[in-house]
């Protein structure tokens, strides 16, 4: 551990009781990858844990304790965009698609940022995932300009069982992965090509 670090909570353990100060020492923990450290002092410090309900259902979900980071969310009476994000993943985490797809159709509907291209990426692999579990299922056509998004479209064909189509869709994934990152090295595409071969 860095000496900042320690040199920080040296500092946040005399001012302990202090809101920031505590909002601070979970946010270190967090970027620490320190999950049930963070999570053990939420639980431990109720009164200072009241507003961090993002944190707690972050640690819950990267502690795969899913369900727990659920009921967190569930908790507040209206959730804010980054909390919507983290319920999404959530019940991604959770197969439970049909939610997920509504969610993420809510953040964007209601959201103008620089993460659409992402939204746009896992709404479709939620739409693949709808269309593993149900072939016949009318779902919303997405855009295909990202080898992401046409990976996730060729995902879509395969759980309808157009594999000749998948196969021909993977293979147009594969020319738009190799244009998008041509910048990288080999063993960089090769991992990413990798996923789609």
């Amino acid at each position: 551990m860095s000496l900042f670090v320690l040199t920080f909570f040296s500092v946040l353990q005399q001012r302990a009781d202090e809101l920031k100060a505590f909002h601070c020492k979970i946010v270190c923990l967090i970027q620490l990858s320190r999950f049930q450290d963070a999570l053990k002092a939420i639980v431990k410090e109720p009164k200072l844990s009241l507003e961090l309900v993002f944190e707690k259902a972050y640690c819950q979900y990267r502690l795969n304790q899913p369900q727990e980071a659920l009921k967190t969310l569930d908790s507040v009476l209206t959730l804010s965009l980054k909390l919507k994000e983290l319920k999404a993943q959530i019940l991604y985490r959770l197969e439970r698609y049909e939610e997920c797809f509504d969610v993420y159709r809510d953040i964007i509907k209601n959201s103008n940022d620089d993460y659409e291209e992402e939204r746009e990426t896992n709404l479709s692999a939620v739409i693949a995932n709808m269309c593993h579990d149900d072939p016949n299922r009318d779902v919303p056509q997405l855009r295909e300009h990202t080898y992401e998004l046409s990976y996730n479209s060729a995902c879509q064909l395969v759980g309808r069982g157009q594999y000749g189509e998948a196969e021909r869709k993977l293979k147009a994934t594969e020319k738009l992965c190799r244009d998008s990152i041509d910048e990288e090295d080999e063993g960089d595409i090769e991992d990413e090509l990798g996923i789609i071969k």
